[in-house]
């Protein structure tokens, strides 16, 4: 898997350099943002795995080998259709299947929901890079306590290449701390969600290789 190879890219740099050159840190901090990249696509390929194989006779996962009754399965398939290429987000589309399937959903303000949530934000904020003022720069203790930067720390070990005085996002963040728990916290999502689905999912034959 992507996420679980750039997040070990990550760990490697870190145990064998001391001291890395502008190049090695750049190189790092490609496969940091590339593991969390790849994260969140994995979330989303794997309910759309689900939602594909749900009008296949012939598949497993949503398909009817997979267990699931035909009538939960046709609809799966007319809410993907009614999705087509929009609709709401990966995280409110895992809830709505719940609920269509009658399963219960997560609870928004608890782990893994929570922690995946995180996850997105995060996600959204490489590819959409925000200013995010600290204290004393702009903005008050109240507002920077309730950033991104506020909500991640302390959840995972910080980029070891980094000094303390260089900002936290994204400079002190983007580290195989980070992609761990970023991939470990939509795997823990996607294996409960499957779970209360009550199908395998696709990438069951593979977890010996999604150590990250």
């Amino acid at each position: 898997m992507a996420a679980t190879l750039f997040s070990r890219k990550c760990r490697e740099l870190e145990e064998i350099l001391e001291t890395p050159s502008p190049d090695e840190e750049a190189e790092h901090r490609s496969y940091a943002a590339a593991a969390i990249l790849a994260s969140v696509a994995f979330m989303e390929a794997s309910l759309n795995e689900l939602l594909a194989s749900a009008d296949h006779e012939n598949l497993g996962v949503g398909g009817a080998l997979g267990g699931l009754p035909q009538d939960e399965r046709q609809a799966l398939t007319a809410l993907k259709k009614a999705w087509g290429r929009s609709g709401p987000s990966t995280l409110d589309r895992l809830q709505l299947v719940l609920l269509l399937l009658r399963r219960d959903p997560f609870e928004r303000g608890a782990s893994p929901f929570q922690d995946a949530q995180l996850v997105v934000s995060l996600r959204n904020d490489l590819v959409h890079y925000p200013a995010e003022w600290r204290v004393g720069v702009g903005a008050t203790e109240e507002e920077a306590r309730k950033g991104l930067a506020a909500k991640l720390k302390g959840k995972f070990p910080e980029n070891p290449f980094i000094p303390k005085q260089n900002p936290y996002f994204p400079d002190r963040c983007l580290g195989h701390g980070c992609t761990a728990w970023v991939w470990r916290s939509v795997f823990e999502l996607m294996e409960k969600f499957f779970e209360r689905v009550g199908v395998t999912p696709i990438f069951d034959d593979v977890r010996s290789q999604l150590d990250p």
